[in-house]
């Protein structure tokens, strides 16, 4: 069951990460996907972590597509 959630909440980053790109949104996305892996690389020790790691980076994704950052408007 938790390799589903977390196969779902990857392919659900994912797929806002892709949006982003597709709609003119490139900086936040490589900012979007760096956090994605990072978070990822952090959290990498047990499957636990994994899973926490990849449903806080969905939940990051959602937080910056509704408030994208003002210092990206700025590059």
């Amino acid at each position: 069951m938790e390799i589903l959630i977390a196969a779902i909440a990857t392919a659900f980053n994912l797929i806002v990460i892709l949006a982003k790109a597709n709609h003119g949104r490139e900086a936040e996305a490589i900012l979007d996907a760096a956090l994605f892996g990072l978070i990822i690389y952090i959290t990498a020790g047990s499957q636990g972590g994994m899973i926490i790691g990849v449903i806080s980076s969905a939940i990051i994704s959602i937080y910056l597509f509704f408030s994208p950052p003002k210092f990206l408007s700025e590059i």
